[in-house]
């Protein structure tokens, strides 16, 4: 078996460009097909509410703000009760009851904020909505139930239904089917090099024999045979 060289590869790959193009072009298509009309679509929707810590506020005499304004003294005490929060709405029954089957729900602080953004993931846009804005609803009720200092505000705009769906991306999946293509097809023109045992001119007799080559002799014979067949066919 022959040595090969970086330089062997490259010229096995020039060799077989056309197949390589075409190999991973056509796994680019089928992974696009196949993840947008064989992988279940799902549509995400997202409301949001935020913390107040009451108890800081009400004590707060010298400013009189909004039901919906959190002092600056108490944002960081909010911020750590938003996500202590996120976690009793991920597990309590009240929120539970809420979520349909089949669909799945996060709820998670923004940046260490006192706001979560509550994100509803299924197979029904409408239904992802709904459940985004009933557990928004909800949520201040929940509050009042587990913490008696702290209340939930709704913040923002209810949810609404996406226009497109979240996952799957047909676009990643084209780019990593004409990533594996793009393998396949180098590993299939190396292959296929490497077990052609027919001696190719210039490097390969230098190779094999060990002895530089000067010049090639074109086989005329040959080359005015191959040329009659060709008028011949005219």
């Amino acid at each position: 078996m022959r040595d090969i060289t970086i330089n062997d590869i490259l010229k096995m790959i020039f060799a077989h460009i056309k197949l390589i193009i075409i190999v991973s072009v056509i796994a680019a298509l089928g992974a696009y097909i196949y993840a947008d009309n064989f992988i279940p679509k799902k549509y995400s929707s997202t409301s949001m509410i935020f913390i107040k810590y009451s108890a800081a506020d009400k004590n707060d005499t010298s400013q009189s703000g909004g039901d919906n304004q959190v002092s600056a003294g108490s944002l960081s005490l909010s911020a750590n009760i938003a996500e202590n929060a996120a976690v009793i709405f991920s597990r309590c029954e009240e929120m539970l009851d809420i979520i349909p089957s089949g669909y799945s729900v996060s709820i998670a602080s923004i940046s260490e904020s006192n706001a979560l953004a509550i994100t509803v993931t299924g197979s029904d846009a409408q239904v992802c909505a709904d459940t985004a804005n009933a557990i928004r609803n909800a949520a201040p009720e929940v509050v009042e139930k587990y913490y008696y200092d702290a209340e939930a505000v709704p913040f923002g705009r209810p949810a609404s239904a996406p226009g497109g769906h979240s996952s799957p991306n047909e676009t990643r999946y084209a780019l990593f089917g004409f990533i594996g293509g793009l393998i396949v097809s180098i590993l299939i023109s190396i292959i296929i090099e490497v077990i052609d045992t027919t001696i190719k001119p210039g490097d390969d007799l230098f190779k094999i024999y060990d002895v530089p080559v000067f010049a090639e002799i074109i086989d005329f014979d040959t080359d005015s045979a191959s040329k009659k067949k060709g008028a011949v066919k005219r």
